[in-house]
């Protein structure tokens, strides 16, 4: 199996059984809402990622540069700091629950989860066998233009921040919005400077070009 694949998978099966362990505990010991609040979340990540194993596709040609330094672990453990922040701060401990915007909050959660999904989705289909979880580069190398390419250089960083600004409101955590801005973010801006330097080193007058007509996440603002 391809290790993109499989980490994919991986990632999916990890992901079912601690939203399936939060879910039994939420059964016995939480209130209906927020039990199907929980639900509701682990249904709609779910079926995200059968649809992400679907559209996925097979490199064409081999790695031969990866300038990672690290930046996709960063990046996964912040996003996962989110996530457990805001679970046991909607589930248990209350630290920084918005209570009093409930249910509004976690309805608007709902909705930026649904545009983080359109946008993963138009980057990945638009990348097709060039995706990598590393900042890495293959054989036959191109850079992708088009689509939501012509407005955003980094479509799938801004997925990143989209998926844990829902986690936030899904989990009405104002707590898990600081964890955002202080870990997340800087990993991100990290990540986008390290892959910009790749492909400003591989690609100089291309990417530079490139860089004059687009954004690198925030179209039409930065």
């Amino acid at each position: 199996m391809n290790p993109r694949l499989r980490n994919v998978l991986i990632r999916t099966i990890i992901s079912v059984i601690v939203f399936a362990y939060v879910a039994y505990l939420a059964y016995q010991a939480l209130s209906r809402f927020d039990f199907l609040v929980i639900t509701a979340f682990f249904a709609v990540f779910f079926a995200w990622s059968v649809i992400e194993i679907v559209i996925y596709k097979d490199p064409q040609s081999p790695v031969i540069v990866d300038n990672d330094q690290n930046t996709y672990l960063f990046l996964q453990l912040s996003s996962l700091l989110v996530l457990l922040y805001a679970i046991f701060d909607f589930t248990t401990y209350q630290w920084s629950r918005l209570t009093s915007l409930e249910p509004l909050v976690i309805y608007a959660g709902f909705v930026v989860f649904l545009i983080n999904v359109l946008v993963r989705y138009a980057a990945l289909t638009r990348l097709g066998s060039y995706f990598n979880l590393r900042v890495a580069l293959y054989q036959e190398h191109q850079l992708v233009q088009t689509g939501i390419y012509q407005y955003i250089r980094h479509p799938m960083y801004l997925s990143a921040l989209l998926n844990s600004v829902a986690v936030a409101l899904i989990f009405s955590s104002w707590g898990a919005l600081l964890v955002i801005l202080f870990l997340e973010v800087p990993a991100v801006l990290k990540r986008i400077r390290v892959e910009e330097a790749l492909m400003l080193e591989h690609f100089p007058d291309q990417y530079s070009a490139y860089m004059q007509h687009s954004k690198r996440i925030i179209p039409g603002i930065w």
